[in-house]
């Protein structure tokens, strides 16, 4: 029996920080494609929206894709990472693009997020590729946590620091908003 690795509290507040981190890298990816579409853009904490309110559907799609698609990146360069060098701080990263990714997925049952708009529009319906890309980083996350023999204790507190750094990064940017 392989015996799990000991985890203090500096992963925590690492996990945190990536949080932010991974929140900013995801918005900057839409508001990356909206300028590059030619689109006048506003970016927070948690969303992007053109400031004349017009995007065609095809730019909204390009659009939508971009941020989900850089945290997928962000993913797979960390599990990179984690594989390589046994790094914990690249696996910080690795759960909380996973842990986002999940969350826009149950949050796509009041609000369709960005792969519930893209799986729909491309006629998948809405549970298409939010499902596909939740299982493929969930398991992208569960082999880093394997990798480095993390304890599903470990992974359980990840998922409470990860759940109270979404809030407060929405709470955040509805303040900024209001």
């Amino acid at each position: 029996m392989r015996t799990h690795r000991r985890i203090g509290a500096g992963f925590f507040i690492l996990l945190a920080v990536a949080g932010f981190a991974t929140f900013i890298a995801h918005e900057a990816a839409h508001w990356l494609a909206s300028v590059a579409l030619g689109h006048d853009i506003v970016m927070t904490l948690n969303g992007t929206a053109p400031r004349d309110g017009a995007m065609s559907a095809i730019d909204h799609l390009w659009v939508s894709a971009a941020g989900p698609a850089f945290t997928t990146l962000q993913a797979l360069a960390a599990l990179a990472l984690v594989r390589a060098r046994d790094s914990l701080a690249a696996y910080a990263f690795l759960y909380f693009a996973a842990f986002m990714r999940f969350m826009a997925t149950v949050i796509s049952l009041l609000h369709p997020n960005d792969e519930a708009r893209i799986s729909s529009a491309l006629g998948l319906g809405p549970w298409t590729l939010p499902i596909v890309v939740t299982v493929a980083l969930a398991g992208l996350a569960w082999l880093g946590s394997r990798h480095l023999r993390l304890s599903w204790k470990t992974n359980l507190l990840a998922y409470l620091v990860c759940t109270v750094t979404v809030s407060t990064i929405i709470g955040l940017d509805m303040l900024m908003k209001g």
